[in-house]
């Protein structure tokens, strides 16, 4: 799924562009899919929990696979909004479906190193997605380029069926807590882990949206192929690859979860606000490794610090919260850049995007004391090993410096339906 959505994230702009769409369009475009994580994300988690996250695998896949259908059967601007449209509604709950099942798979690991495999995978096909789009781009144009999105996509719903066959019938417990309680709201909003981990997703995901958006287009208006424009996206989910295998260890030589939050909201705010001045293709590389160091080590994290300084009952609460507050920005944000850069220039975007998620950092470090006082004080819950949270949403279990706990982080031994 993400090899495949990773292709169409470049080939929006691209697209867009052929069909004579101007600036304050693409960033609509981008926007578009945001809009059904911001208005869904508690509901489809309480779906994908009354209906099986297997079920709801199946499902979203074969819904991803409408989005380059349609622009097989119909080429054009109208089947392009449709697209997206689909992407929104269906990628929600392949991703929610992936989450909780990773959340009871039995192996005898930590619920951090699976789902620290998990996001390397995620990493690995953001990676290979947009150098496979930009090579069939250059030698066979976008119709072809569409059909192996399709195939691509209909083989992950193959694995998904398989996965469906196996799980079919496993169900999450019910939850003690109210979605729609007050109470908990404000005591979800109140915790300051929470408040940081919304402001480095959320932010982390108004830089990279303006980025998606405008980046592939400016890079085709110096000149540069679509091969190697994919190469240089691709740069960094390669660097998000490699440091989430060392991911633990950084974090500790960093001084824990909160330091180590703040370094990476500030790198990914240097390293899109330099494509301001960037020239040539020596500086996109170093500030896509630059951004993907940022982006590998910060979306886990902001997850961690939900699922340590959250009480369980309220985890899978403050992870949907947290998504909507991301997906929040993500669709907000790239339309009021496109009206920006329609009537300034790239430059500005980007350094505005830089600027924001700068303001977002400084917010982030007059937190710190009361994050790290949390921290020093092991003011944290995880779940014991014979109650796994009923949410099965993804919290990677683990203690604030990024090492999994002895025993509570340990996967359970038996079924968690």
């Amino acid at each position: 799924m993400t090899t495949a959505s990773s292709m169409m994230q470049v080939m929006v702009p691209l697209y867009a562009v052929s069909l004579g769409l101007g600036p304050q369009w693409l960033g609509f475009l981008i926007a578009l899919p945001g809009v059904f994580p911001v208005l869904l994300a508690l509901q489809a988690g309480r779906m994908v929990d009354r209906g099986g996250p297997g079920r709801w695998l199946l499902i979203g896949m074969l819904g991803m696979c409408l989005a380059p259908g349609v622009l097989l059967v119909a080429p054009g601007v109208a089947s392009l909004v449709i697209s997206r449209m689909v992407i929104g509604a269906f990628v929600l709950f392949v991703s929610l479906s992936a989450q909780s099942l990773t959340a009871v798979v039995d192996n005898g690991r930590s619920h951090q190193a699976n789902y620290g495999a998990y996001a390397t995978w995620q990493a690995v096909g953001r990676m290979i997605g947009p150098v496979l789009f930009g090579v069939l781009l250059d030698a066979y144009g976008f119709d072809l380029t569409f059909l192996v999105m399709f195939c691509i996509l209909a083989a992950g719903a193959g694995l998904a069926y398989l996965v469906y066959r196996r799980t079919g019938s496993l169900r999450a417990d019910g939850s003690t807590d109210v979605v729609g309680s007050g109470k908990a709201f404000k005591s979800i909003v109140g915790n300051v882990g929470f408040q940081v981990a919304v402001l480095a997703s959320a932010g982390i995901f108004l830089a990279l949206t303006v980025r998606e958006a405008f980046l592939p287009v400016m890079l085709e208006e110096m000149g540069m192929s679509a091969t190697l424009i994919g190469t240089l996206v691709s740069i960094g989910s390669l660097t998000a690859v490699l440091i989430r295998l060392v991911m633990a260890p950084v974090v500790r030589l960093l001084g824990g979860t909160g330091r180590t939050l703040i370094l990476t909201m500030a790198s990914v705010a240097l390293g899109i606000g330099l494509l301001a001045v960037a020239k040539s293709v020596t500086a996109f590389v170093i500030l896509a490794v630059v951004v993907g160091f940022g982006t590998g080590i910060g979306f886990p994290l902001s997850i961690v610090a939900v699922a340590t300084h959250v009480p369980v009952r309220q985890r899978g609460m403050a992870l949907g919260l947290r998504l909507s507050a991301s997906h929040l920005v993500e669709t907000l944000v790239p339309a009021l850049a496109g009206i920006l850069v329609a009537v300034t220039s790239y430059a500005v975007g980007f350094a505005g995007a830089g600027v924001i998620l700068g303001v977002f950092t400084l917010m982030s470090l007059r937190r710190m004391p009361r994050f790290l006082a949390m921290e020093k004080e092991s003011q944290v819950v995880v779940p014991k090993p014979d109650k796994p949270d009923e949410k099965g949403a993804a919290e990677p279990d683990g203690r604030p410096d990024g090492k999994p706990a002895q025993e509570a982080d340990r996967a359970p031994k038996r079924s968690s339906r």
